[in-house]
């Protein structure tokens, strides 16, 4: 049947309606929180730490499978010293910044800082030792001394490189033979320069 009146205000009235909630004028409605469009990331030590731990991790796995599979010439040796270099470059500015973090964040005593540090000199120390190698095995003229012959012997020849870069700034019996040796070794030792003339700058400011 059809219906060509009009329509009540109300409808509610009619059909007996009635609100689930008796003061439903004074009901706050339910809060969602509200969250942040960016989430800020923030790093830590060991997020500081980790590309200099997983580049000498990749280093020691590429080293040993050279004879056997040349990544180099697949992707163009150019491209491969380029990105050495670059890697070394981007693992040594966090170890840095796993320096800066660390003294930050220290509270008197500051007794663990020495352990702190320390893990980031032996990382650096890892990750060039890696990457020396890493650079003689693909390109055996890249370095002049005697290294040895085998894989282990060269492993230990090039971390007594590493050492003695980052401390004495070399002796001078295995020596670069290319830009891309010399590169390495200046970032090592620059590393080294920069990061502990920030390292005692920053000490000294918070036992002050």
């Amino acid at each position: 049947m059809d219906y060509y009146g009009t329509y009540p205000l109300n409808p509610g009235i009619i059909r007996k309606y009635t609100p689930p909630f008796s003061n439903s004028q004074y009901c706050t409605p339910p809060c969602k929180q509200i969250l942040p469009l960016n989430p800020t990331l923030k790093l830590g030590y060991w997020e500081f730490l980790s590309p200099a731990l997983l580049g000498a991790t990749g280093a020691l796995f590429l080293s040993l499978f050279s004879d056997s599979d040349h990544v180099a010439d697949r992707f163009g040796e150019t491209l491969f010293k380029l990105f050495i270099v670059w890697y070394a470059i981007g693992a040594s500015v966090a170890a840095s910044f796993a320096v800066t973090d660390v003294i930050v964040r220290s509270k008197a005593p500051h007794d663990r800082l020495l352990y702190s540090i320390g893990g980031v000199l032996v990382s650096v120390i890892l990750l060039f030792n890696a990457e020396y190698l890493l650079l003689y095995r693909f390109f055996p003229s890249s370095f002049k001394g005697d290294v040895g012959d085998n894989f282990w012997t060269q492993l230990f020849s090039f971390l007594y490189l590493s050492i003695t870069s980052i401390a004495t700034g070399n002796l001078g019996d295995i020596m670069p033979e290319n830009l891309t040796a010399r590169a390495l070794i200046a970032t090592e030792m620059a590393f080294y320069l920069f990061t502990m003339a920030i390292a005692i700058q920053l000490l000294l400011a918070r036992l002050n």
